[in-house]
């Protein structure tokens, strides 16, 4: 400390030195500088270091504050935006956590859907040991937010003929019946064993239920059925027919937004047997279904009133029906007849499942927007690829290759060609979005698209799936390359178990439902 002031003075003399010589008539210059003893000199030095030290004192103090409280400080629109993201329980720890979010919990913009996910709280939330007593704690929550509900998402997991008013999962669809009185939509998830008997046993529950909630909200309430029927052989008599012969008994399909039965169920009729329940879903929005169920006209019908999005499915059902895409379904047909409607949004997902694919079973479709194959039967060879590019090239957004089920089959043939495939995918595809693999895909093939791609911003691969090539290593190297070719600032591959089934602005629940596991 002592060497620091004896520096500090010598400055000082050269500083009065200066100013002396500076003076040319010997005068005293103002800004001549007594001598000041050390004691002086610390005095001073000290005192600016206590100012800098209070400076930075309060900066520290500031910034854990802004840390502590930042959450808080957020603008309560998008506090709530975050806040409706977390399922029911995490909102509850959120709670405990930072008791002043209470505002927001009693407000709509927490509760922007409210979903009974129990595989979720289950798996990742670890409350596999609270199982038993989920619905009890499911129901109060309803009980106590219920009225700030805006939309509504119940998975009906376990309803047997035996059950009456305790231990059915129906109760919670009276819940949301009695206290969810600003509700705009409600989306129900039906389990596998589910039939129309069932239903009929528990028509307190279920269709009183569904009518009151129409009649309370009136027209402007959107009402979504889906997993109608899960594969079940038992459910074949029973199935989407005869439920749709029930609702509308109960005058509920002119209420039907959205309407999917289209997992696995074993259907022997056409289209002709099901369209005039369709017809008569004159607020019908979105359909996943058989692509045997459906044809030209049924489609040309259906979105002159309301339909804008169609998954049809392709699977070994549709084979054993021997139905042909291109006999049953014109295209062309519907693109004429809806160019003369004025305004109309029309997208259609196509779902190749269970079964083989060649070239031949697909046709131009100038409303595709999304292409899945799903454990597909047969590997994918290069002239499937390029088929894919020349078809649906100007149209396709989202390409998934989902579920490796058959480990025995090499997933992609042609290894040779398949860098060229790849990247003649990308130049064809000009406004692919997104492009998911649950398959073994070498990682030059990978960035061959994704560099040759122009929209290309959603990359989603299994980590133990890509197969790193010399060039690409070592891995961290590999993501720079990736996320440079995307326009990222960083990317990364999926690990197994994470769910891979993310894309924006996508319905990923309807797009990628398998029929190995409820999504």
């Amino acid at each position: 400390m002592l060497n620091c002031f004896k520096k500090m003075h010598l400055l000082v003399k050269r500083k009065q030195k200066k100013d002396l010589s500076a003076n040319n008539y010997g005068q005293t210059s103002p800004f001549f500088l007594e001598p000041m003893s050390e004691v002086a000199l610390s005095e001073l030095i000290l005192s600016d270091l206590k100012k800098v030290q209070i400076k930075q004192t309060e900066v520290a103090e500031k910034q854990r504050e802004t840390s502590r409280f930042g959450i808080e400080n957020l603008p309560d629109v998008v506090l709530g935006k975050i806040i409706s993201y977390l399922h029911w329980k995490e909102k509850e720890w959120l709670l405990l956590a930072i008791p002043s979010l209470e505002r927001l919990m009693n407000s709509p913009l927490a509760w922007e859907n409210f979903e009974n996910d129990r595989s979720y709280a289950t798996e990742k939330l670890y409350m596999y040991i609270c199982f038993p007593f989920l619905m009890e704690h499911e129901l109060s929550v309803i009980k106590k937010y219920g009225r700030f509900f805006q939309t509504c998402t119940l998975w009906i997991h376990k309803v047997t003929t035996f059950d009456k008013e305790r231990g059915n999962d129906f109760r919670l669809l009276g819940a949301v019946s009695k206290h969810c009185h600003g509700l705009k939509a409600l989306s129900i998830m039906h389990t596998s064993d589910i039939s129309v008997p069932m239903l009929k046993t528990c028509a307190q529950s279920y269709i009183w239920s569904l009518q009151e909630l129409v009649l309370k909200r009136g027209s402007g309430f959107r009402l979504s059925l889906k997993s109608l029927f899960y594969a079940s052989i038992e459910s074949v008599e029973t199935g989407i027919f005869s439920y749709l012969t029930y609702i509308q008994e109960k005058g509920l399909l002119c209420h039907l937004s959205c309407l999917d039965f289209s997992h696995g169920l074993i259907i022997d009729f056409g289209s002709n047997k099901i369209a005039p329940f369709l017809v008569q879903c004159v607020n019908l929005r979105i359909l996943k279904c058989p692509i045997q169920t459906v044809n030209s006209n049924l489609i040309i019908c259906l979105v002159k009133k309301n339909l804008s999005e169609l998954y049809v499915v392709n699977d070994d059902h549709t084979q054993q029906t021997c139905f042909s895409e291109k006999i049953m379904m014109d295209w062309n047909k519907v693109n004429c007849e809806l160019s003369m409607v004025m305004k109309y949004k029309f997208n259609v997902h196509y779902i190749f499942k269970n079964r083989t694919v060649c070239n031949e079973d697909m046709i131009p479709n100038p409303f595709l927007k999304s292409l899945i194959f799903d454990n597909l039967s047969s590997n994918i060879s290069a002239s499937l690829l390029h088929h894919i590019a020349n078809l649906y090239g100007q149209t396709i957004l989202n390409l998934a290759f989902c579920s490796n089920y058959w480990e025995f089959l090499m997933h992609f043939a042609d290894l040779g060609r398949i860098n060229e495939s790849f990247k003649y995918l990308g130049r064809k595809c000009l406004y692919l979005k997104s492009f998911l693999s649950c398959l073994s895909l070498p990682s030059s093939a990978l960035f061959c698209l994704v560099v040759h791609s122009r929209h290309l911003s959603t990359v989603r691969v299994y980590k133990e799936n890509v197969r790193l090539s010399v060039s690409d290593k070592p891995e961290g190297f590999f993501l720079q390359k990736m996320a440079e070719a995307l326009g990222t600032p960083s990317w990364d591959m999926v690990k197994k178990g994470d769910n891979i089934f993310i894309v924006p602005s996508v319905n990923c629940k309807l797009l990628f439902a398998s029929c190995f596991s409820e999504f």
